[in-house]
């Protein structure tokens, strides 16, 4: 387990460590000076104010804390309907845990569910952010509408019985809540869905699409309506077509346009790891954001479980989470020779496994998929990299101009970590958090 120190308490000064500053890594060792849950300085040395804490960085890299777009809480939402109060109660312990694993800033997805039940959800969430009771209540940044109004056709592990065609009335009333941040609306489900994306950006929420297969034009045309993003791009699915006709689908628009940041579900599973290094590539690290797409947002139980009518399961060796496909009936399944392996149910790690599979998957020479090669980028750089795809782009889509990076000025949210082992191989241990 870390150590949670929380610069908000007191000063804390981070003596010695190698810093991953604002646009480069540090070679040397930097002392940060941190104090009213901001980052003071960062040079050396540094003199330790009265009363602060001093953290000994000595071999260890200091880090912008990470921001998780895209977390679900599975365990809790299976258990039924719940109060306001009772929500809130639970976003707190889900902020604690979060942040005590290096997670600063986290969005709290909602799933395809009875609207009554979301819109409580919301509100409880809503309690977080008026008055945060802790350091660790400021990681919580609110909520995606994810599952409401994607396309049920492509409902993945979600229940397709709770989609609803976009609409205004129900839009509003989530919006209307306070907690939303983040919307996720299939541009294609509707004639007016368009004005709903440019309604939801009036209103100040990112609309971003997912579950979605828009064609490429539609797309575009969305982007012009306000839409931000494509959502754990590849998977949901997304929509994709290798035909001309409408200049394609919704993954090749994604792609191709420098209008739309994409996130992507860094579990190792989710995306092939050739796929992933093609399409970082293709957008350029500074519009991929890395997600965990975590199914549960603390400890991932053994066995089967249900949420909303969809049952799912661990992999045997805990790696991965699955929908539990329902009974066919007679006749032959999909053949085990075939490409179908079914739904995932979000992912089995953390945001602490999604930047080490970042930096891993960044520092190892590798064959892409429509690239030939990809070249292994030294620790430096792909700390770098990691950073942004796990820190700064987050931050930088939710307009959090004060998070993600370390700066003086900037939140005094870090993460002092261990790195060790080699290029492709190397393992990070969250070793102390400062949250501001």
């Amino acid at each position: 387990m870390s150590r949670l120190v929380h610069s908000s308490r007191g000063p804390v000064l981070v003596r010695g460590a190698r810093v991953r500053e604002s646009g480069r890594a540090s070679a040397g060792a930097s002392d940060v000076l941190l104090s009213g849950g901001r980052i003071v300085e960062v040079g050396g040395p540094l003199a330790a104010p009265s009363g602060a804490t001093v953290v000994d960085g000595s071999g260890l890299w200091l880090l912008p804390g990470w921001i998780d777009l895209q977390l679900n809480d599975i365990d809790w939402l299976r258990r039924g309907a719940r109060s306001p109060e009772e929500h809130a109660a639970r976003v707190r312990e889900v902020a604690a845990y979060q942040a005590a694993r290096g997670v600063t800033g986290f969005v709290l997805a909602t799933l395809a569910a009875p609207p009554d039940e979301i819109v409580l959800y919301l509100q409880g969430m809503r309690r977080v952010l008026d008055e945060p009771l802790s350091p660790a209540d400021g990681a919580f940044l609110g909520a995606l509408v994810e599952g409401t109004f994607m396309n049920p056709a492509l409902s993945g592990a979600q229940n397709p019985s709770w989609v609803f065609p976009p609409g205004r009335a129900l839009l509003d009333r989530f919006l209307d809540t306070g907690a939303v941040r983040l919307v996720n609306l299939a541009p294609e489900r509707s004639e007016d869905a368009l004005e709903l994306i440019a309604h939801a950006t009036r209103r100040g929420a990112v609309v971003g699409a997912g579950h979605a297969k828009p064609h490429a034009e539609r797309l575009r045309e969305a982007v012009r309506a306000g839409l931000r993003y494509a959502i754990h791009l590849g998977n949901g699915p997304t929509g994709s077509s290798l035909k001309r006709f409408h200049d394609g689908g919704m993954l090749e628009e994604a792609l191709r346009n420098d209008a739309i940041a994409a996130t992507v579900i860094l579990d190792g599973w989710h995306v092939h790891p050739e796929l992933v290094r093609d399409w970082i590539a293709r957008k350029e690290v500074s519009r991929v954001i890395a997600v965990s797409d975590a199914g549960f947002a603390m400890e991932v139980p053994r066995g089967e479980f249900e949420v909303f009518g969809v049952r799912g399961e661990a992999s045997p060796d805990g790696r991965y989470l699955r929908v539990v496909p329902r009974d066919a009936g007679p006749g032959p399944g999909p053949s085990p020779l075939s490409s179908d392996t079914g739904a995932l149910f979000g992912s089995a790690v953390h945001m602490r496994d999604v930047f080490e599979n970042a930096l891993n998957l960044l520092t190892r020479e590798m064959a892409g998929v429509y690239t030939r090669r990809h070249p292994a980028l030294p620790l430096e750089e792909a700390l770098a990299a990691a950073s942004a795809l796990c820190s700064r782009n987050a931050a930088s889509l939710l307009g959090l101009a004060d998070r993600g990076e370390i700066a003086a000025g900037r939140r005094g949210d870090v993460v002092l970590a261990g790195i060790s082992g080699g290029p492709g191989a190397y393992a990070v241990e969250v070793v102390a958090v400062c949250a501001g």
